[in-house]
């Protein structure tokens, strides 16, 4: 038997919601076919994918591994199925991709649509990890992504949009979630959960490594949705940019600023490689834009 994605679809629908009825629902088949496509699935790889009984369904060890390849393998069909869509329709497409949400980016995709009206628009939510070959891969055309300093590379343009300053990111319950400020000392002890493992992050914080201040990483995430998730279950602590309070508001999620950690900045990143005159213009756009959300010349 040939492995279809649909049989993937169906894979991953039942381990997202857990229950075969809700699954088979929100899929539009019957519980009775999706019982069959998930066995003939299981036939298949000589495994059983989820352990059920009348009263609940849990992944087995081979369906925990499955789940994240499965994902990849629905999305890179996905991108297929869209590139060729875009390739009979014809006309520009913009194709941006976003590490952190905030009010500016938002402001900054909307003039476009309105002063773009014939360019097809693609926005996807990137990893940390992942934004820069997102661009490289041609997965995306452009990135707005905060740091510190601005990627480098031959293949890269950076521009800076805007500047923000740094919030904690802490569920409701947290002890210093109704402070109005913070200070780095008194988060000091608290334990973190990271975007790249314990020196990303504390290069992010910007602080020189010889002033003792070393993050207790408990956590790592992969994308800021994790973060969030995270964070407001209570299990751990994050310094964001600010852009996030507007960018990304989340039930159980307080953001308080804290003092003593330089500002961040959000970058425009694309190729340095005959980018295309859609690309251009958006990158002037988001100048534009981003200069008269923050009322200033330039990043700050």
């Amino acid at each position: 038997m040939d492995l279809t994605v649909q049989q993937l679809r169906y894979f991953v629908a039942v381990a997202d919601e857990l229950h075969f009825a809700r699954a088979a629902q929100g899929l539009r088949i019957s519980a009775p076919s999706l019982s069959q496509q998930i066995a003939a699935l299981e036939r298949r790889f000589g495994a059983a994918l989820f352990r059920r009984d009348a009263r609940h369904v849990e992944l087995t060890e081979p369906g925990s591994e499955l789940l994240p390849m499965a994902r990849r393998s629905i999305a890179a069909l996905d991108d297929i199925v869209s590139w060729a869509e875009e390739r009979r329709a014809g006309g520009a497409v913009v194709r941006v991709g976003l590490v952190v949400g905030s009010h500016i980016g938002s402001a900054i995709l909307s003039e476009a649509a309105r002063a773009f009206p014939g360019t097809r628009w693609q926005i996807r939510r990137l990893g940390f990890d992942g934004s820069l070959t997102a661009l490289r891969t041609g997965l995306v055309d452009v990135v707005l992504a905060p740091a510190l300093a601005a990627p480098s590379g031959p293949d890269l343009h950076a521009v800076p949009l805007w500047s923000e300053g740094r919030v904690l990111v802490a569920g409701t319950g947290h002890p210093l979630a109704g402070r109005d400020c913070v200070t780095v000392d008194e988060v000091a002890d608290e334990l973190f959960v990271a975007t790249l493992g314990d020196e990303a992050l504390t290069d992010w914080l910007g602080l020189p490594r010889s002033d003792g201040f070393a993050p207790k990483v408990a956590y790592v995430a992969a994308t800021f949705e994790e973060v969030l998730d995270i964070c407001s279950a209570g299990l751990a602590v994050n310094i964001a940019g600010s852009g996030a309070i507007s960018g990304s508001p989340r039930h159980g999620v307080v953001f308080v600023p804290v003092r003593g950690l330089p500002d961040a900045t959000v970058y425009l990143l694309r190729s340095a490689r005959s980018p295309s005159a859609a690309v251009l213009a958006v990158e002037e756009l988001a100048v534009r834009v981003a200069r008269r959300e923050t009322g200033r010349p330039g990043p700050g």
